[in-house]
């Protein structure tokens, strides 16, 4: 299994240099300077002492999705995107005298996607059940708006493209206080199960979470352009 597992973030490392290479028509080539009306918010669930899901190595999934997020921040900026981050450190967002912590967190979140103009959202976290042969990242949306399966498919169809062992969709799902309370296009996406231990290993490399950084990278630009919200408003300089 740990031949296995080398072999697999050998292949990935090798992905990961021809990247710029593997996709073609979603706005790669732009130069960083123009900046683009649409604001992407990203928000790394969990924080602080709300850790989320864990695998049996240690792996906290406050922890992963933060820096997975951060990835995907980078891209969107060098790319010319206003992006906003819901956390940037390990917190959540409750006040110190919060009685009820995750309901002021996940409330505080939800004001700031529905308060940014022009603006769409991804939420990242990571999957845990009791069944450890479950694996593979998925996108979950909200059916009340068209939009919200669009980028949640743009996103998943960018995984499959990108990583190419999942064989999961992307699924509606009305019960996610996030996405039911979202009033802007917003998508959420499982980047895999820290509950096996494969995919768990996989997803603690920095060279998987780089991958998996840029396939939702690519989702949302996707997404953008399909959607026609890829004007520049702005070119720094003129």
């Amino acid at each position: 299994m740990k031949k296995i597992l080398t072999i697999s973030v050998l292949v990935l490392s090798l992905l990961l240099v021809s990247i710029p290479l593997i996709r073609a028509n979603v706005m790669w080539q732009q130069p960083a300077e123009i900046l683009y009306a649409t604001t992407i918010i990203l928000d790394a669930g969990h924080g602080g002492k709300d850790g989320g899901a864990s695998s049996r190595d240690g792996l906290v999934e406050r922890d992963l999705v933060l820096s997975i997020t951060k990835m995907i921040e980078e891209s969107l900026r060098l790319q010319g995107f206003n992006v906003v981050m819901i956390r940037c450190d390990d917190q959540d967002l409750a006040s110190d005298y919060a009685t009820n912590r995750k309901r002021e967190d996940l409330n505080r979140r939800v004001e700031i996607i529905n308060t940014t103009e022009n603006a769409i959202a991804v939420s990242i976290h990571a999957n845990a059940i009791n069944n450890a042969r479950w694996r593979g990242a998925q996108t979950f949306y909200d059916p009340k708006f068209l939009e919200n399966k669009e980028l949640a498919t743009h996103i998943m169809d960018a995984m499959q493209a990108n990583i190419g062992e999942f064989t999961r969709e992307q699924r509606p799902i009305s019960n996610i206080f996030i996405l039911r309370n979202s009033k802007i296009p917003t998508a959420l996406v499982e980047v895999g199960f820290l509950s096996n231990p494969d995919e768990a290993r996989l997803l603690a490399c920095e060279e998987y979470q780089q991958l998996m950084a840029y396939a939702i990278f690519e989702g949302i630009l996707s997404f953008i352009e399909f959607m026609g919200l890829d004007e520049p408003i702005l070119e720094v300089g003129d």
